[in-house]
């Protein structure tokens, strides 16, 4: 076996103990008293289960022969294609960013100020039309990073996106009491926001929480998040009531069938809740054993990283030179 020494900086020492604090309280309280053990056993769990997610993205087994490095290193020093040096090199997409936005910005100009019909640009020129063409794209580019990487998006940043939101509220508010005629909100009814909206944040969510999973991430909802879920759920329920029972115009249901809410909701429903149930039962649960069989792996290295001994204990510690606290 080869020995490895290295030192848990004391930054990363609290990180490890809150850790081994977690683990403690969900087996009871029961993680051995030998000091620092705790954090060493952690330690050597998490490199190893870094090791195996870095190797499973290279394309390689766990103890991977040399053979097998060889092949997977001869593959990685093949030139690239043509393409792929093109995307990566970063004056060519400087280039490229600027060619497009000059062309966009000679086909608006053409469009609205010259009236080129070529471009269909006169025909569609209310906020609303480009929101149609837009919307799904830039929900793509947004949403899933707003979902996987919430935790890393400053106050700064959250602050600013809170400021682009009241101000697009209130812009659609002044677009139907005003009216802003540019905007082409006024005659929108509820029902063509939905239809609006519900396609974008079906893919954009569904993009976010299949990545999510593919790492072994849980989603876990915030008390305001599942307070703001629920007020609108409640909401929605008081507008579908007004639109049916009480003949508000502005909803635009009237008329809509339990075929058209069929249509426009299943694109969101179905990959958030009823795609990963029929994933399961058509896969017979592959995904969940194999996550079962990774956890057991992870187990067994963390028993052995312990050992079974004050001794073996203490030894890992000076080995990893662990950090007491005073």
């Amino acid at each position: 076996m080869t020995a490895m020494i290295f030192t848990i900086e004391p930054d990363e020492f609290p990180g490890l103990s809150a850790l081994v604090e977690l683990d403690r309280a969900a087996d009871g309280g029961n993680a051995g008293t030998v000091p620092g053990a705790g954090a060493v056993s952690k330690a050597k769990t998490l490199m190893r289960t870094a090791l195996a997610d870095k190797l499973e993205e290279a394309g390689l087994p766990w103890a991977p022969s040399a053979e097998a490095v060889a092949k997977r290193a001869a593959e990685a020093a093949e030139p690239p294609s043509a393409m792929r040096r093109l995307i990566a090199n970063e004056k060519a997409r400087k280039y490229a960013t600027c060619v497009v936005a000059v062309a966009v910005l000679v086909a608006l100009w053409g469009g609205y100020i010259q009236g080129w019909t070529w471009t269909g640009f006169q025909k569609n020129d209310q906020l609303w039309n480009w929101l149609q063409l837009l919307l799904l794209p830039v929900a793509l580019g947004t949403i899933p990073l707003w979902i996987r990487h919430k935790e890393y998006i400053g106050k700064g940043r959250r602050v600013a996106h809170g400021v682009i939101i009241v101000a697009w509220t209130g812009l659609v508010i002044a677009g139907y009491l005003v009216p802003l005629t540019w905007t082409g909100f006024r005659g929108e009814t509820l029902w063509q926001w939905f239809v609006l909206l519900v396609a974008p944040a079906a893919v954009a969510t569904t993009m976010a929480l299949t990545s999510m999973r593919a790492r072994g991430s849980k989603v876990r909802l915030r008390p305001s998040q599942k307070a703001l879920i629920a007020a609108l759920t409640a909401g929605w329920i008081v507008t579908v009531i007004g639109g049916y029972a009480l003949g508000w115009k502005w909803t635009g249901y009237a008329g809509n069938t339990l075929w058209d809410w069929l249509g426009m909701l299943l694109p969101f429903v179905f990959p958030i809740i009823l795609l990963p149930a029929l994933l399961n039962w058509v896969s017979g649960n592959a995904a969940g054993r194999a996550s079962q069989a990774h956890q057991a792996a992870i187990a067994r290295t963390a028993a052995a990283a312990g050992g079974t001994s004050p001794q073996g204990h203490t030894a890992w510690q000076d080995a990893a030179k662990v950090p007491q606290r005073p």
